[in-house]
């Protein structure tokens, strides 16, 4: 059976909507919906934090695992659009 497709706006958007709703992401300040690379037949995702305090900008632990259990919970249920 097919994934449905989805645009890397509409994934953005579920992504932001279902980590924010987690409660464990309040460190996140953006998601980008990529495309698949050589290594992996799917999408995947780039981070920004908000976390000034870290020079390197990562994202919580709490909130990294989070954002892998929705990612390969919609990568199962949705194909990029156009890719």
């Amino acid at each position: 059976m097919a994934r449905a497709t989805k645009t890397a706006n509409e994934l953005e958007t579920k992504i932001m909507r279902e980590a924010r709703a987690s409660g464990k992401c309040r460190d996140l300040l953006s998601v980008t919906v990529l495309g698949a690379d050589i290594l992996s037949s799917n999408w995947k995702i780039g981070t920004a934090s908000s976390n000034q305090h870290n020079p390197n900008h990562l994202l919580s632990g709490e909130c990294r695992i989070a954002l892998d259990m929705i990612v390969a919970r919609l990568q199962t249920m949705y194909d990029l659009a156009g890719s």
